[in-house]
C-alpha cells in the first residue's frame, strides 16, 4: 500500500516572484475620515494651516497638497504592497491605537474630541491628523470646483433662457408691429416703384428726343419719309 504524504506548509514550493501577489496594505493616511471631521467640506480649514512662528514655503493649492499627502503616505505606510482604504473596523482599531476620544488638541482645525493616545505614538498621530487635514482640504477643493461648475452651468442656462425669451418677446412684438405697418409699407414700396418708373419714362423720352433729329437727317439723305415726332415726347 502506497501512502501519500503532504508536505508541511513551510515546505511547499514558493511560486516565482513575478507570480506572487503583493498583499494589500492599509493606507494609514486614511485613518481619520475627513467626512466625519468636517461633514460640510467647506468647513475644513485651508491647507497649509500654520500657527505661531511656523512657516510653510512649499507649493500650495491642489498640487502642493497632493505632494504633501504623498510625503505623509511615505512616512506612515512603510513596506511594500498595494494601498487600500481601511474598513470601518480597521479604522476603529487604528483610531484606538493612536488617539483618545477627548481633548481639543487640534481645535484650530475645527477638530474636537481627539488627542494623542500617548507619547509613544505621538509623531505618527500628528502625521495622521496632518494627512486628514490635507485630504479634507482636497475634498474642499473638489466641492468648490463642483460648485463653480454648477454655478457656471446655471449662469449659461440662465443666459440662454434670457436670450431665447428675449427673442420670442421681440418676435411677438415685431409681428404685431409689422401687421400695423403693412399698409404704410406697401404705400412706401409703391411710391418707390412709381418714382423708379417716372425716372425711367423721363430717360426714355430724353433719349428719343435726342435721337429724333439724326433720324430725320438720315431719312432725308436716303430720300425717304421722315419719322414723325413721337407723341409721347412732351
Amino acid at each position: 500500500m502506497t501512502v501519500t504524504r503532504t508536505l508541511p506548509t513551510h515546505s511547499q514550493p514558493i511560486p516565482p516572484a513575478h507570480s506572487r501577489r503583493e498583499p494589500d496594505v492599509i493606507d494609514r493616511t486614511m485613518t481619520l475620515d475627513p467626512a466625519e471631521l468636517w461633514p460640510d467640506p467647506l468647513d475644513c480649514p485651508d491647507w497649509p494651516h500654520v500657527t505661531g512662528t511656523r512657516r510653510y514655503e512649499g507649493p500650495r493649492g491642489r498640487q502642493g497638497a497632493e505632494m504633501r499627502l504623498e510625503q505623509l503616505a511615505q512616512h506612515l505606510n512603510r513596506g511594500s504592497g498595494k494601498l487600500r482604504a481601511p474598513t470601518a473596523d480597521e479604522r476603529r482599531t487604528l483610531h484606538a491605537e493612536f488617539f483618545r476620544p477627548d481633548g481639543s488638541e487640534w481645535g484650530h482645525l475645527g477638530i474636537s474630541g481627539l488627542s494623542v493616545r500617548d507619547r509613544t505614538v505621538e509623531r505618527d498621530a500628528r502625521v495622521i491628523v496632518d494627512a486628514a487635514h490635507v485630504r479634507g482640504y482636497l475634498r474642499k477643493l473638489d466641492a468648490q470646483e463642483a460648485q463653480a461648475a454648477e454655478a457656471k452651468e446655471r449662469s449659461e442656462l440662465d443666459h440662454a433662457k434670457r436670450t431665447l425669451d428675449g427673442f420670442n418677446q421681440a418676435l411677438a412684438a415685431g409681428r404685431a408691429e409689422l401687421t400695423e405697418l403693412a399698409e404704410a409699407e406697401a404705400r412706401h414700396k409703391q411710391r418707390i416703384e412709381d418714382e423708379r418708373a417716372f425716372a425711367r419714362c423721363r430717360e426714355i423720352r430724353i433719349n428719343l428726343q435726342h435721337s429724333h433729329f439724326p433720324a430725320v437727317q438720315a431719312a432725308a439723305r436716303l430720300g425717304v419719309e421722315s419719322p414723325p415726332v413721337p407723341q409721347f415726347i412732351d
